[in-house]
């Protein structure tokens, strides 16, 4: 019964084990992530990187006769960084996943393999 109950416990591991490696090609990264998403993205940086400029020059010579108000400016960067923030986090979200559940496998398949290795042994001596 030990033997048997090994035995299984060492095939769950590789099977664990070589899941693990799979894992990528199986769940990958990209798959939550659209076009839109990446585009929004890249429009929020560059409004973002706009907004720095025009924020940093309207706080220099701010003008009494029409032009940029730094405040509103401001409010808007702000509000460009946290949706840019927001995007982002969700990007690194679906970037860490499939390598995080890979490495929970990994390291599963690990002990399955030489706990089962280690009853194995244990029986025979």
């Amino acid at each position: 019964m030990k033997s048997t109950l090994s035995t299984i416990a060492v095939v769950v591991g590789m099977v664990l084990l070589l899941t693990s490696f799979a894992w990528g090609s199986i769940f990958p990264a990209s798959a939550g992530w659209t076009e839109e998403k990446s585009l929004r993205m890249s429009e929020l940086k560059g409004r973002a990187h706009t907004l720095v400029t025009q924020v940093a020059a309207a706080k220099e010579k701010p003008s009494m006769h029409g032009g940029s108000n730094a405040a509103e400016l401001d409010a808007e960067f702000e509000k460009v960084k946290a949706e840019l923030k927001e995007l982002a986090d969700e990007l690194d979200g679906r970037i860490e996943s499939p390598k995080t559940t890979a490495t929970i496998l990994r390291y599963a398949g690990i002990a399955f393999v030489v706990a089962g290795g280690l009853v194995v042994y244990a029986s025979k001596v």
